[in-house]
């Protein structure tokens, strides 16, 4: 409060800034989420890798999935607008959209980070601190 008041003596009057409204928000997220020159524009500069690269490349992905979710998102208003159940050819979309977010959601997450991790037998230590600590303990779990 006494730094605002420091650096802001007259309150908002003198602020050259404020919150987006949701109207902009709202503009802001369709020229993004449709094909637009603003998305382009964004888009312009980015490494995308070529279609079935083995390589993980998240922004390549969300790129090729973005046309996507916007059409599960535009089936998805229909059906509940509606007040109907998805036809097949709806419900396939829905599915690949929802296992597409499944695979983009997923960051940092790596089957092992090293190379003893992969190694067959290979405990994590704080696993192995938490074994040791059950079988010395009187209960040998954490229930009740």
């Amino acid at each position: 409060a006494v730094m605002k008041l420091g650096c802001f003596p007259m309150g908002g009057f003198t602020r050259p800034y404020r919150s987006p409204n949701d109207a902009l928000t709202k503009e802001v997220s369709k020229l993004l989420t449709t094909p637009s020159e603003v998305r382009d524009m964004f888009q312009e500069n980015l490494f995308v890798t070529k279609e079935g690269d083995e390589k993980i490349h998240q922004i390549s992905d969300l790129i090729r999935a973005l046309p996507v979710c916007c059409e599960a998102d535009r089936i998805a208003a229909t059906i509940r607008r509606e007040k109907r159940d998805p036809t097949p050819n709806e419900a396939d979309v829905i599915a690949e959209a929802d296992a597409l977010r499944d695979v983009l959601i997923q960051v940092d997450v790596f089957e092992h980070a090293t190379k003893e991790e992969a190694s067959e037998g290979y405990v994590k230590p704080a696993l192995a601190g938490t074994i040791d600590r059950l079988s010395n303990a009187d209960r040998k779990s954490f229930a009740a």
